[in-house]
């Protein structure tokens, strides 16, 4: 998907430091699976971040809604598959990188 990873980078031009991007697995196509071994430059950016640790707090607030589930939606596996990642991180630009 380019256009999620030059959203993902426009929003961090401006940035002096790495700037962080909140990703989920993209869904299979018929919208039943999340393809959570998909190349990153794949998945959906959800939300990008100044640091890190903001990130990653952003990610546990969306995980910490869905504690005690027994069953999940699909849409709630692809929150729990959910990564945050640097933004110049190689995997978000090329196909070839496998999703670890």
């Amino acid at each position: 998907m380019p256009g999620v990873i030059s959203k993902c980078v426009r929003h961090i031009a401006g940035l002096t430091l790495v700037g962080w991007c909140l990703i989920m697995p993209p869904l299979s196509q018929d919208r039943q699976v999340v393809e959570k071994n998909a190349p990153f430059s794949r998945w959906d950016t959800i939300g990008t971040y100044d640091s890190a640790a903001a990130c990653s707090h952003e990610l546990d607030k969306l995980t910490a809604v869905l504690a005690g589930n027994i069953n999940y939606s699909v849409i709630q596996r692809r929150v729990l598959a959910g990564k945050c990642l640097a933004a110049d991180d190689p995997r978000l630009h090329a196909d070839n990188f496998e999703a670890y």
